[in-house]
């Protein structure tokens, strides 16, 4: 059977940046769809630009057929390191899904991203490759009708901290939420939309850093 996937983006910027220093990327064609979500160090234009950079470049890449060796390889000689803090200037997670089902994930510094089928997490494991010098993370899966997979960048993570949560949300309670909510929405928007609102309450409405969201949804396509 041919799934139907439904994706679904929504980003807040830092209080004070009239841009996200994240992007999410999502390209749909008949072979796969692909998703990236990056997150550029710091906030504001200059994060933006290089996590604009790097969702574009491997969006293009992988959609004309280049491995995630020669794109990693590219983002590597291409995207700076921070001299000061040793760390790249962006981070990414990248979801690839193919019509039958067959799903890709790759991970560099970002949250794990949260995978499930209706109202269960699944605990996919992921393997580590070191690619030009970055320990990248990867998984195969399955995905079939009911399943959903939801991406998200350090802000969602760390929304409320100091405040309602000392060290903020945290991964396992997103995961919860999210478990939770995800089949109470028709699409792939809602529920990114309802996890914004979520951290712009737990931040108070100041937003202490970039909250970026995507969800991918896989499901029967509904014909009219």
């Amino acid at each position: 059977m041919v799934l139907k996937i439904d994706v679904g983006k929504a980003l807040i910027p830092k209080k004070g940046e009239e841009l996200p220093g994240d992007t999410v990327e999502i390209d749909k064609s008949q072979s796969s769809t692909v998703v990236v979500l990056a997150d550029g160090l710091g906030s504001g234009v200059k994060a933006n630009i290089l996590s604009s950079l790097t969702a574009k470049m491997t969006v293009g890449m992988l959609k004309y057929g280049c491995d995630l060796g020669e794109v990693i390889e590219t983002l590597a000689n291409t995207l700076p390191v921070c001299e000061v803090r040793q760390i790249a200037y962006s981070t990414f997670t990248i979801l690839q899904v193919f019509p039958d089902g067959k799903a890709y994930l790759a991970e560099y510094d970002n949250p794990k991203a949260i995978i499930g089928r209706e109202r269960n997490v699944i605990d996919v494991p992921r393997q580590t490759r070191i690619i030009s010098g970055r320990k990248i993370n990867e998984a195969h899966f399955h995905m079939d009708e009911k399943s959903w997979a939801v991406l998200v960048s350090d802000g969602v993570i760390h929304a409320g901290i100091g405040g309602i949560w000392n060290l903020g949300w945290s991964h396992q309670r997103v995961e919860n939420y999210v478990s939770r909510v995800v089949s109470t929405f028709q699409d792939a928007q809602g529920m990114c939309d309802d996890l914004c609102h979520v951290c712009q309450r737990l931040y108070a409405g100041e937003i202490g850093d970039d909250v970026s969201v995507a969800t991918v949804m896989a499901r029967k396509p509904r014909y009219l």
